[in-house]
């Protein structure tokens, strides 16, 4: 019994740790249909994008789809009596990444290349949103690079070769609605799947209202592999006063980074 639990337990962790593989050495894509239940599934598949606005009260996360990091988007959450959650669900095809710029053919849409992007955090300077209250388009932010550490203002080149995973990079963003902030960004990263988040770790402000206190802002932007697709879900979670006279604006303000980062994320292929 000694000889078989010690030929046995090896089998286990070695089962637990590698990647599912499929036929021919290939990783395993997600299953669309697994990763999204209904309503949503056929709202995604129609739309190819659904965004959910929470109410204050709302706070059970209401797109998130079922992956390896499903629990780790959960646990990401700020605590809080009151703020602002919302969530989007974006799902594209592969073969039209890239296609524009590569005269119809796609670009590499790799996880190794998703993983490269996410981290080419230089690139996000110029990064333009669709403004409600002007009606046009805006540049995001005017600024944003890698810093040496969480207390330096130096800044340093992308960080963004080889695995990501359980890499820690500190952020300076210069943005056009919430001022200067730090943030201290977490990467996860697996065959099949990508994911950060953002905290803030310094304040944000609204003109000369402080609008947000440290680590009260948290970012999540996951990226599935789903064969010939990718599913990508893109979340803001922020805990602050709902004040009245700027209440509109705020979640504005946030609602307005899910898909300025998501249409930068796939203009990067």
């Amino acid at each position: 019994m000694k000889n078989f639990f010690s030929a046995y337990i090896p089998i286990l962790f070695f089962t637990a740790v590698l990647p599912a593989f499929a036929e021919g050495g290939k990783v395993k894509a997600y299953v669309l249909e697994n990763a999204v239940s209904e309503p949503y599934l056929s709202q995604l598949k129609t739309e190819r994008k659904i965004r959910f606005v929470h109410p204050e009260e709302e706070l059970e996360m209401k797109l998130l789809p079922k992956s390896v990091y499903t629990d780790r988007v959960r646990a990401n959450r700020v605590e809080k009596k009151s703020g602002y959650i919302t969530e989007c669900l974006y799902l594209v095809d592969k073969k039209e990444l890239g296609a524009k710029k590569n005269g119809g053919t796609s670009a590499d849409t790799s996880m190794k290349n998703v993983s490269k992007i996410l981290r080419s955090i230089s690139k996000m300077q110029g990064m333009e949103y669709f403004s409600d209250f002007y009606n046009k388009n805006m540049v995001l932010y005017s600024e944003t690079y890698m810093l040496a550490g969480p207390d330096s203002d130096v800044p340093i080149p992308d960080q963004n070769t080889g695995n990501a995973d359980g890499q820690v990079v500190y952020v300076y963003q210069n943005d056009r609605t919430l001022g200067g902030c730090k943030y201290v960004l977490n990467y996860y990263q697996s065959d099949n799947a990508m994911y950060v988040t953002f905290n803030n770790i310094t304040k944000m402000m609204f003109g000369f209202i402080k609008a947000v206190d440290p680590h009260q802002f948290r970012a999540n932007m996951l990226v599935m592999d789903c064969g010939t697709q990718y599913l990508v879900y893109i979340s803001t979670d922020t805990g602050c006063p709902r004040v009245g006279i700027i209440n509109s604006q705020i979640n504005d303000a946030f609602n307005d980074r899910l898909d300025a980062l998501y249409t930068w994320f796939v203009s990067q292929f």
